[in-house]
């Protein structure tokens, strides 16, 4: 097992929820901190429900943390809210990793569930107002819409409206511009009764034909949420495509890369 520090609940804020789970690994490399992000239809769910999926992210090596939130009815009255409690968890978590011996000042977006679309908002915003260097994004259960689609329950679809408020395309992933987006990995169940899989394929989809990376994976037999039980199988079948993807998306570039840029892949996995 990895050594590693946790610092558990440092506060960003005055709300109760305003706060942030940092694990570094005690010989952390030069990675960008992974940065997740709870789901629950923003109306419940607690950041501590990442604790377990960090935890063993740290002992990979990964440097990590989990941003609380302000909810819906609960401190937020948007998705302008919560992304911007995102936006101050990020700045705090990586003046934590750094007291911890994390090095950078980049970052990998993860959101479970609805969080997906929080965390890949967030991404967007966070590069653009230059508050980290964004390296990727991952969404597990993808949530790419603010849109109702066909199936979506009543509860959903109010809880998408409110988190879109005034600013629903601005805050979409779908309706984003797809150079916005950072690199990204999408991991979706087949078995999700909450999401349809053919959204995470359809913002996969738009990434490509603009010409950005993205990869997504359909993981046979999971359902909506699955990271917060790492060592469950539907969580290992995630992990198994999350670890390899992070070291090599979330490393530090070497100098060449800086200078040359990286290039564009895709691919599609189906889990077997």
């Amino acid at each position: 097992m990895t050594d590693l520090r946790a610092s558990l609940a440092i506060p960003f804020g005055p709300h109760a929820r305003q706060r942030i789970d940092v694990f570094s690994p005690a010989r952390s490399q030069p990675m960008a901190t992974v940065l997740c992000v709870h789901g629950g239809w923003w109306s419940h769910g607690r950041h501590e429900d990442l604790r377990p999926f960090c935890l063993h992210l740290a002992e990979l090596g990964f440097a990590c943390a989990s941003l609380g939130y302000r909810l819906l009815g609960d401190g937020a009255r948007s998705g302008l809210d919560i992304i911007a409690d995102l936006a101050e968890g990020t700045k705090r978590a990586l003046e934590a990793a750094s007291i911890d011996g994390s090095s950078g000042s980049s970052v990998v977006l993860l959101g479970s569930g609805a969080g997906s679309l929080a965390a890949l908002a967030a991404a967007a915003h966070i590069n653009s107002e230059g508050i980290a260097r964004v390296r990727g994004a991952i969404a597990c259960g993808v949530t790419p819409t603010l849109e109702a689609w066909e199936g979506c329950n009543a509860t959903v679809a109010r809880a998408l409206d409110q988190f879109g408020g005034a600013n629903r395309l601005e805050h979409s992933p779908l309706h984003l511009p797809a150079k916005a987006l950072p690199p990204l990995l999408l991991l979706h169940g087949d078995s999700d009764l909450e999401v349809p899989a053919r959204l995470a394929q359809r913002l996969h989809a738009r990434q490509i034909e603009a010409g950005e990376e993205s990869t997504v994976a359909v993981l046979t037999g999971v359902a909506h949420q699955f990271i917060e039980q790492p060592f469950e199988r539907s969580g290992k079948a995630a992990m198994e495509r999350i670890a390899p993807w992070l070291a090599e998306h979330g490393r530090e570039p070497d100098r060449e890369r800086l200078f040359t840029g990286m290039g564009t892949t895709a691919s599609i996995i189906a889990e077997g």
